[in-house]
């Protein structure tokens, strides 16, 4: 959960979260964007990016902090020490084989974070801490399909009807209710695992082919050409002059 007033969004993702308060029956649907923040680290002269993909954007002027759940970024490979250092632990976050070490004020472990320029996007090293193709990571996400997203709002049927040949009403309600048209981002975006396939998707390359450059096929005439003469079996028995 991220506030603009401390990120820098690069991009909106194709969904949205849907959140309820503690002890509130008001839902607030936001959107999630791909977005990037300055962060200053203990013990660092220079500040670093943070930069985080599917990152639920909470539109409130009034919050000043933002939160981050450290599961979404373990499975990106990110690595966490979440006990302080007055408490024996190492308070530090890693990535890449880089340790990023938080600051704690009793309560929690936090990074001192600004929205950053255009300056600071071209000067300081970015660290990334989720995964770009990670899109169904929690429950609460929901993408933006059903008949709210649909791509033929606003469109007439008198123009469904010029673009599909002019075919009845129903016939067409029919092919819009029933196509792909709902899905607005591939396969691989919505899994946060990859779908293991028993059969192969593509039968065609698991047939069993020569390797050589040229192949002829052989064929068996049943029957005699216009001149009364049997057409040749194959193109492999054609004899050679001498």
């Amino acid at each position: 959960m991220i506030t603009e007033r401390a990120w820098h969004i690069l991009s909106t993702a194709n969904h949205q979260s849907l959140m309820s308060g503690y002890q509130s029956t008001h839902d607030q649907v936001c959107p999630v964007v791909n977005t990037v923040t300055l962060a200053r680290i203990k013990g660092r002269k220079e500040p670093v990016l943070l930069l985080i993909h599917y990152a639920t954007l909470v539109n409130d002027v009034n919050e000043s902090e933002s939160l981050l759940q450290p599961f979404q970024a373990m499975r990106h490979g990110v690595t966490f020490d979440m006990t302080p250092t007055i408490h024996h632990g190492r308070g530090v976050m890693d990535v890449d084989n880089e340790e990023l070490p938080f600051h704690y004020d009793g309560e929690k472990l936090y990074y001192s974070i600004s929205k950053p320029t255009q300056e600071d996007l071209d000067a300081y090293d970015c660290y990334e801490l989720t995964s770009a193709l990670e899109t169904d990571f929690i429950n609460h996400i929901k993408p933006k399909r059903g008949k709210k997203a649909t791509m033929h709002e606003g469109i007439p049927m008198e123009e469904w009807r010029r673009r599909l040949a002019l075919a009845p009403e129903d016939v067409i309600q029919k092919t819009l209710e029933n196509t792909a048209q709902y899905y607005m981002t591939v396969d691989c975006e919505n899994r946060t695992n990859m779908k293991e396939h028993y059969k192969s998707r593509f039968r065609g390359f698991k047939v069993p082919r020569l390797n050589e450059g040229v192949a002829t096929d052989t064929f068996f005439p049943s029957v005699r050409t216009a001149r009364g003469c049997w057409p040749i079996k194959s193109l492999h028995s054609v004899p050679v002059p001498h």
